[in-house]
């Protein structure tokens, strides 16, 4: 292996979505191609690159209007960690979005959230992802008109705005496009659900609504579609759908912590965040 002062850093394009992927399969993360061309169009990623060539670490910040953005993708190859290059991709995303007067958002994972917290890092929230290998399940009969169409897109983006509190459009266009049969909005527009395809499984989320009850609605109707393993992300603060999951087989895989840094309070409407994007879309 070479010495660490032979990396160089390097700014990722598209030409670097396999590398990017390579790194994402190597952690077990969910990240497709799709993903990493939807986050190299709408934020600015970073890596290492060894002698031969190699991308051997990435990061990526996400700006999310004039107030915050997100860091996320902070991976490094197995042969190369324990040798502060997670540490220094990290530092400079956060100078990136200081630079730009933006607080930093991220969601750490447990062994994240110890390395973050030192830096200033404050907990907003926490949340669980849930995983199921298969999911049956019969559209809930509610009355509540449920639909998607291109034309409803730009009610979802003022809609996410007021409940994420900063601006995702890049990234939510990008999302709808993929949603195919199970995205949801409930019309008027008081709720509305993205998901996608993942490497190892379909990713729901986001899912935005005024109750619980609209989230749910959405969430059967949109499982009712697809077929195969799912992930969702889920706040804690959320109980009835936490309950939903697991009446329908849902079990936990692992925790996420959302973290702020720069912001006095956070941002957003957690109460209306009933899944998010995903850690790496927030």
């Amino acid at each position: 292996m070479d010495s660490i002062e032979e990396l160089r850093p390097v700014k990722l394009d598209a030409t670097h979505i396999s590398s990017g992927v390579a790194l994402s399969a190597e952690a077990h993360w969910n990240q497709n191609a799709a993903d990493w061309s939807l986050m190299l169009e709408c934020g600015t990623a970073i890596g290492y690159q060894a002698p031969d060539g190699q991308i051997v670490g990435s990061a990526l910040i996400l700006p999310y209007g004039d107030t915050f953005g997100w860091i996320s993708m902070v991976l490094v190859t197995t042969p190369w960690r324990r040798k502060g290059l997670a540490t220094s991709l990290l530092g400079k995303c956060m100078s990136m979005l200081e630079a730009r007067g933006l607080a930093q958002i991220l969601d750490a994972t447990p062994a994240g959230a110890l390395v973050y917290e030192p830096l200033g890092f404050a907990t907003q929230f926490e949340m669980q992802r849930w995983e199921a290998a298969e999911v049956s399940i019969t559209p809930l009969i509610t009355g509540r008109s449920l639909r998607y169409e291109p034309a409803d897109l730009q009610a979802v983006l003022d809609y996410d705005l007021a409940v994420f509190g900063g601006d995702r459009s890049g990234i939510l266009s990008g999302l709808a496009g993929r949603a195919a049969g199970c995205a949801r909005v409930a019309i008027a527009v008081n709720g509305y659900l993205f998901g996608r395809d993942g490497r190892r499984a379909h990713q729901i989320g986001p899912i935005c609504a005024d109750n619980a009850g609209t989230a749910i609605d959405m969430l059967a109707n949109a499982l009712s579609q697809i077929s195969g393993p799912v992930f969702i992300d889920v706040p804690d603060m959320h109980d009835e759908v936490v309950a939903f999951l697991k009446e329908h087989g849902f079990v936990l895989q692992r925790p996420f912590t959302r973290m702020y840094r720069g912001s006095p309070a956070g941002f957003g409407d957690p109460a209306r965040m009933f899944a998010v994007a995903g850690p790496e879309l927030g």
